[in-house]
């Protein structure tokens, strides 16, 4: 039996172990691609920076100011959706906690920009949270793996028992040797209850989707983990139903199988929409850190953000992160109106 390794040094840890601690290093992302990259983004509680600790308005700015970093991303922000879909998943979660069998997912599906894996990456990262919170940290425990779709290889087939495997950590010995029972001796001993597959869109319909499938529920049936599947038109493609070339529906019936679905979506102009995108730009509004904003100056600007991001997430964090690093660099120190007409996001300009 293939071992699990136990590398507790994730991506920043071991550069600086090869490279040194105090080596500048330009910004990068975060990748939750490992076990112990995934663990240091569960720990990871980004708080924005206290003001008494930044250098004084009217400094020079460098790339790495805290600042600067901070509002290059900004922490999630909790919204009504999150909530909404926490609660979902956490029922599903408990429904098939003692199971052997039977178990059913649940699908993320939405518009392009809409949020999806952010939500998604949030739910397992909370989820992983709560559990340590519970039950102390324990190395031993890996109640959440996270994936995207792998790459199609040689053949045109996904090497998912790879991309589990690169994850988990296993030694693989030697080329060709099938890692899957190993996959799933170390989940179900230990405690996986969450898989999170991102990027469900890339599976292509026929023999892409039923191989795919057939490993992954493989992986749910000797494992007991709920899978948590995200993706563009993801229901048409998870749906067991639309997979089923047994049973012949009945006239009129409807299509649809027992999977819950969330299904995020731009915020719309609509009363309820606007009130929705305002809270969110309100949750922003208190996390920035510019020293003469005031609170509530960002929260008056949300019909401009509404109009100017069509009400999508990612335009809307592009947004006010861009504006925010802009009037840090400039001096300004305030987000307005005009600082955002100023921005380039959604616009073409003739050069």
């Amino acid at each position: 039996m293939k071992r699990l390794k136990r590398p507790h040094l994730d991506d920043r840890m071991l550069r600086d172990l090869v490279e040194g601690p105090d080596v500048l290093r330009p910004p990068a992302p975060v990748w939750c691609d490992t076990l112990p990259n995934w663990r240091a983004g569960v720990e990871r509680m980004l708080e924005p920076p206290d003001l008494a600790d930044c250098a004084p308005a009217g400094t020079d700015i460098t790339p790495d100011d805290p600042r600067l970093l901070f509002h290059g991303s900004m922490r999630p922000v909790r919204t009504p959706a999150i909530s909404a879909a926490e609660l979902v998943v956490k029922q599903q979660l408990t429904a098939n906690a003692k199971r052997t069998a039977g178990r059913i997912g649940v699908i993320i599906e939405g518009p392009a920009n809409t949020g999806k894996s952010e939500l998604m990456g949030y739910l397992g990262r909370n989820y992983e949270r709560r559990l340590n919170n519970r039950y102390g940290h324990d190395d031993d425990r890996i109640p959440v793996v996270a994936l995207s779709v792998p790459a199609k290889g040689r053949g045109g087939s996904r090497n998912w028992a790879d991309a589990f495997a690169r994850f988990l950590g296993l030694e693989r010995e030697g080329i060709g040797n099938d890692p899957t029972d190993s996959i799933c001796y170390v989940m179900r001993h230990c405690h996986t209850q969450l898989v999170l597959i991102d990027g469900i869109e890339r599976l292509e319909h026929g023999a892409d989707v039923q191989q795919s499938f057939k490993f992954l529920e493989h992986i749910s049936d000797e494992t007991g983990a709920t899978f948590l599947y995200c993706g563009r038109n993801s229901r048409s493609i998870v749906d067991p139903m639309l997979r089923d070339r047994e049973t012949k529906a009945e006239q009129n019936e409807d299509p649809w199988g027992d999977h819950p679905v969330l299904v995020t979506s731009r915020l719309g102009y609509d009363k309820t929409g606007k009130d929705r995108f305002r809270r969110i730009v309100n949750e922003f509004d208190k996390d920035l850190r510019l020293y003469h904003h005031e609170p509530g100056d960002l929260t008056q600007l949300s019909p401009v953000l509404h109009m100017r991001s069509k009400g999508y997430l990612r335009a809307l964090s592009q947004l006010i992160c861009q504006a925010a690093q802009r009037a840090i660099l400039n001096g300004s120190e305030r987000i307005s109106e005009e600082l955002l007409e100023e921005l380039m996001i959604g616009r073409a300009v003739s050069i």
